[in-house]
Order: C-alpha cells, then structure tokens, then sequence
C-alpha cells in the first residue's frame, strides 16, 4: 500500500510540474506576442509620422522633391523600421533625427536623403 501511495504521489508530481511547464510556456509566449504587437504598432506610428511630416507642403517644395522622390525616401524609412529592432526610445531617438535631417536638406538628390537617413538608422540601432 505504501508503495502504490508512494508511486501515485510522484506521478501527481510530475503532472503538476508539466501543468507549471506549460503555463509558464504560455505566459512566455503572450509576452513575446504582445512585446511584438506594442514594437509594431510603434512602428507604424513612427512611419506614420515621418510621413506626413515629410508630406508637408513647406517641406517638400524647399526640399524640391517630387510626390514619387517623397514616396521613394517614405518607402525608404518604412523599410528601415521594419527590418530593424528598434525599442520605444531608439525609434523616437531616429525619428527626431530623421526630421532635423529633412528640415536642412535643401538641395540634396532622393539618393543623398536616403543614405543620410540609412545613416540615421544605422546609428540608432546601436
């Protein structure tokens, strides 16, 4: 009797540390799937603010780009946020920097806007 007590007792205990396992299995996973969920929807608020800011009427005729030279530096950025990992303070860090970049740009090509903001990533990155 005491062994059947004994053998019981070590299989509730395995039944249990599988049970512990998988919560805590679970809970890693909906950490993982919300830090991912929260990193994208900065992103894409991030984009979205460079965006408009570099669509402002005042922005683009004194940088003298046209909508597609605009729509190739916005694709650009996109690609940079969303290729790269990027928390909360360095994707807020590359987007001031973006727009201080964009406000003294004048007269630079679509090609030397976008390296410099290559550049701007690369460096918030670290």
């Amino acid at each position: 009797m005491l062994l059947v007590t004994a053998l019981t007792g070590c299989q509730g205990d395995v039944t249990f540390d599988n049970v512990g396992d998988k919560i805590s299995e679970s809970v890693s996973d909906t950490i993982t799937k919300t830090k991912k969920q929260v990193s994208d929807e900065i992103k894409s608020a991030l984009a979205d603010e460079v965006q408009a800011f570099l669509k402002s009427d005042d922005l683009a005729v004194t940088l003298g780009i046209s909508d597609e030279e605009q729509e190739s530096i916005n694709d650009s950025i996109r690609e940079y946020i969303d290729n790269y990992e990027f928390d909360e303070e360095q994707l807020r860090a590359a987007k001031e920097s973006v727009e201080e970049f964009l406000e003294g740009a004048k007269g630079l090509s679509t090609e030397e806007i976008k390296k410099n903001i290559a550049d701007i990533f690369e460096e918030n990155k670290e």
